[in-house]
């Protein structure tokens, strides 16, 4: 039987929520195989609340034992116990307990390979067998006050590259995310497949408020991107890539992609859903500093035809429009902005104008390229899905408070109204903002991946993977009642814009969980 439906991403295409890779069920991946009836679709679970750690876990243990607020001296000292007593929970058991490398592996090889915090050159190069001895030289193994799970990409990246022959672990410690691919497809044909990887290409310059750009001049991969090694790379710690060196990565990889696709003995038929890069300035991880102003930018966003979401050569692509956008001056960490002042780590209106130019340059990059792959083909198997405009239009402050995204009829009359806003509660758990972003400012909700889901709907349907209507396809009832955040607020997370020492222990925590993007 043929695979109906495979997944390349990164940690949005994991079902990562809330600084760990814990709720693949509620992905938008996993909802597609459900519409889909992909009967054999197989994905990795977390136990312990995922890798590297639950923020909604820790406040709902917080909350289970001291209500919806911290008061006092004792309060905290109980409080720092309870989350002490998880944090040991989650690190016993994956670098010691049961989810430790020698137990992680599944017998089932999974049919979504995504992986947090892959960039495009992690889907050739990052192996089980590369992450094992990363994890192995790791000086950092013991149980440490405060410490979450060491290496937690490498971590994940194993269990989720090497599973499949759980009794022989060696069988696939060479397998990237399209080695994955191909062995699916020559064996068994794969029908639809999901290539959603790049944003992690840009992500770390809002993680860690600081530009580090591959090259001035798009030179970084003139040797080739298959000839600059992994651990050269995170030497290099890089967290923007020159448009240029975009390009020849992701043409590297698309050719893979084609090659593995095009080359199989019985020359299965199949479809390649390409989705776009979201800006990541947009991630409510950061914040414009409102009593600094806001200014209308004019920027070139590029027009991606919807009717025709698989276009056959360059030449067919949409246009270039100027478009006003609502700029900040300054972004720090939303933690901090109502205490902001100069000297604290920020990113200012020029560096976030740089950031999202050169994602809006990425996504005529892949454009180009899915038009260019259509072509070398020679028929339509390769189809755009626009999430970056789909987001553009969700954000509210970007948009003057009055986002044109066009939800879903089930949202209309929805209370309270989800928005791109960090998510906000006050402690009698009335939710206040927010809604599309969990508690870690960068990754969706179950509602966001219920959106995102919608999206990759309406392509395949002109695709002709998915016959159905896709807003009825989706049960959001379900959806909505799945996200605990919504159906249960937390009313304790009010405690975070009320107390210092709280910002300062979240924010340590939200660094942490982006250990892997250091390089």
């Amino acid at each position: 039987m043929s695979v109906k439906l495979f997944t390349i991403g990164d940690s949005i295409s994991q079902g990562f929520m809330s600084g760990a890779a814990a709720k693949t069920d509620q992905c938008y991946s996993t909802l597609l195989a459900k519409i889909l009836e992909a009967q054999n679709y197989c994905f990795p679970e977390w136990s312990k609340g995922g890798l590297p750690l639950d923020l909604e876990t820790v406040f709902r243990r917080l909350e289970r034992r001291l209500d919806t607020n911290i008061s006092g001296p004792f309060e905290w000292i109980k409080a720092t116990a309870i989350i002490n007593s998880y944090l040991d929970e989650v690190e016993d058991y994956y670098e010691r307990g049961d989810g430790c490398l020698s137990k992680s592996l599944g017998k089932n090889a999974y049919h979504n390979v995504s992986v947090r915090g892959f960039d495009i050159s992690n889907s050739w190069q990052l192996t089980p067998g590369l992450c094992e001895e990363y994890i192995k030289k790791s000086n950092d193994n013991g149980d440490n006050f405060f410490g979450v799970v060491n290496e937690a990409l490498h971590r994940t990246a194993f269990k989720v590259l090497g599973s499949g022959n759980a009794d022989n672990p060696s069988k696939y410690k060479n397998y990237t995310q399209l080695d994955w691919l191909q062995q699916h497809h020559k064996n068994e044909g794969v029908e639809n497949v999901i290539l959603w990887l790049g944003a992690n290409n840009a992500l770390g310059t809002v993680t860690n408020l600081k530009i580090k750009q591959t090259s001035p001049d798009g030179t970084a991969f003139l040797k080739g991107p298959d000839k600059v090694s992994y651990k050269e790379r995170k030497e290099n710690d890089w967290n923007l890539w020159h448009p240029e060196d975009f390009r020849v990565e992701y043409q590297y990889m698309m050719d893979q992609v084609i090659k593995i696709m095009e080359s199989n003995p019985d020359k299965k038929d199949y479809k390649v859903f390409v989705a776009t890069i979201p800006l990541v300035t947009i991630c409510p991880l950061i914040k414009a500093v409102e009593s600094y102003g806001r200014t209308m930018i004019e920027v070139t966003e590029w027009i991606v035809d919807a009717a025709n979401p698989a276009p056959m050569g360059v030449g067919q692509l949409g246009g270039r429009t100027k478009e006003p956008v609502s700029y900040g001056k300054y972004y720090p960490y939303f933690l901090f902005e109502d205490t902001f002042d100069i000297t604290l780590k920020h990113l200012n209106q020029r560096d976030i104008l740089h950031i999202d130019n050169c994602i809006r340059m990425y996504n005529r990059i892949i454009q180009e390229i899915v038009a260019e792959a259509n072509e070398r083909v020679g028929k339509p198997k390769f189809y755009l899905v626009d999430i970056a405009t789909a987001l553009n239009q969700m954000a509210l402050k970007r948009n003057n408070n009055n986002p044109p995204y066009e939800y879903p009829s089930y949202f209309e009359f929805c209370h309270p109204r989800v928005d791109s806003r960090y998510y906000g509660v006050t402690r009698k758990k009335e939710i206040k903002s927010g809604g599309l972003f969990s508690l870690d400012g960068v990754h969706p909700t179950a509602i966001g991946h219920g959106l995102i889901a919608y999206e990759f709907l309406k392509v395949m349907k002109k695709a002709g993977s998915f016959s159905g209507f896709p807003e009825a396809a989706i049960d959001w009832k379900a959806v909505f009642e799945s996200d605990t955040l919504y159906s249960n607020p937390i009313g304790l997370l009010g405690e975070i814009y009320d107390n210092a020492n709280f910002k300062e222990w979240i924010y340590k925590r939200i660094e942490d969980s982006w250990e892997h993007k250091k390089y």
